[in-house]
């Protein structure tokens, strides 16, 4: 185990957060495929079958959109966490605007 937690931590919630990542948008994108080919199913040149879709298709897209919406925001944090945590040195942004 490497000698600072903290840099262990940080690289075990990197890969966390690639994980989450790839598995939420692999559940979106399966989901697409099945809604799609359900409407396909659904909607035949003679008629229109609702017995076809997806069993509780509005709960599934609300929770394949909401899904990918909260990994976004939750990204967004982590990026914005990460800026603010490696911000700029103080004694470096003091030189900056001692520079006029």
């Amino acid at each position: 185990m490497s000698q600072n937690p903290m840099k262990t931590l940080g690289i075990t919630g990197a890969v966390a957060m690639v994980g989450l990542n790839i598995t939420v948008l692999a559940f979106f994108v399966l989901w697409l495929i099945a809604d799609s080919a359900a409407i396909g199913r659904m909607e035949s040149e003679s008629s229109i079958d609702p017995g076809q879709m997806l069993p509780n298709s509005e709960l599934l897209w609300l929770a394949a959109h909401g899904s990918v919406l909260m990994v976004v925001v939750l990204d967004v944090l982590a990026v914005a966490w990460l800026v603010k945590a490696k911000g700029v040195p103080q004694h470096a942004a003091s030189m900056e605007l001692n520079v006029d």
